[in-house]
């Protein structure tokens, strides 16, 4: 008898010490930030428990790389704020999914590197994390708190965010921040370039970002390593190896170059 409760007791405070760590691992809000505003208990989800929060949309989260999330509600004056904070792998994951979670940006707060508001959502990507602060009533006073309450979450953050700019050399850094789609795999693609599905279909082992201007379509793919580039390149009948820095027309119209030895930028004509 003592023996298992010996390992009861060993189970409870292992989970104890599990969520301690979960919750360290976020930029949580307190009344000293936010003096006169009312908390709800914190609740967070890890791994395989994001279905039990957001069970349709949790697959796309694992698909970049996912740690955690941390969701927290508050009221302070008249309004009323729904705050996540995910905790993803690394700053391009969380790159990722706030680039294929932004909704229809009205303005884009210069609260951090990568912002996105309209008038019921602030979403924000500053380093690893990608927040989401929503409001209930779309005012001017609810846009401007939940501006107040994005910066005193980033403040407690110091990780850079991610570096997009060796994706597209010479395209200015203002339009790949606030156009291109970032996607590790083929629920990245369906939510944020389609259009793009026939290249990357199958594809594993790469970080693509995706550009579209008004004449053709940028496609940047970072391969894990060289044979998940020469399989790709195979899929597509290309001759990987003659690949060089200098621009190759296809057969197909599209040109492609390397930007690196696991690297390539794909050019398509909008056309196609």
């Amino acid at each position: 008898m003592k023996r298992f409760v010996f390992f009861g007791l060993l189970g409870i405070f292992s989970f104890l010490s599990v969520s301690s760590q979960t919750d360290q691992a976020f930029p949580a809000l307190g009344e000293q930030d936010l003096p006169g505003a009312k908390f709800s208990p914190a609740r967070t989800f890890n791994g395989e428990s994001l279905y039990g929060y957001i069970d349709g949309g949790a697959d796309l989260y694992l698909e970049y790389g996912f740690t955690g999330v941390m969701v927290t509600e508050l009221t302070r004056l008249k309004g009323k704020y729904k705050i996540e904070i995910y905790k993803m792998n690394n700053p391009e994951s969380a790159y990722g999914i706030f680039s294929v979670s932004r909704f229809r940006c009205r303005t884009r707060p210069a609260i951090a590197d990568y912002t996105c508001q309209n008038k019921y959502q602030l979403q924000i990507c500053s380093g690893s994390y990608y927040i989401s602060v929503i409001n209930e009533s779309g005012t001017g006073a609810d846009s401007a708190a939940a501006i107040m309450i994005g910066k005193k979450i980033v403040e407690k953050l110091s990780e850079p965010s991610a570096d997009l700019s060796p994706f597209f050399p010479g395209i200015p850094v203002e339009t790949v921040r606030n156009e291109s789609y970032m996607v590790k795999g083929r629920l990245g693609v369906i939510n944020g370039a389609p259009d793009t599905e026939k290249y990357l279909k199958g594809l594993e082992g790469y970080t693509a970002l995706i550009l579209n201007t008004p004449v053709k379509i940028l496609i940047s793919i970072r391969f894990n390593d060289k044979r998940t580039l020469e399989k790709f390149g195979a899929s597509h009948n290309w001759e990987i190896e003659k690949i060089s820095e200098l621009s190759h027309k296809m057969r197909d119209g599209e040109t492609v170059r390397k930007l690196n030895e696991n690297h390539v930028l794909i050019e398509i004509p909008s056309a196609k």
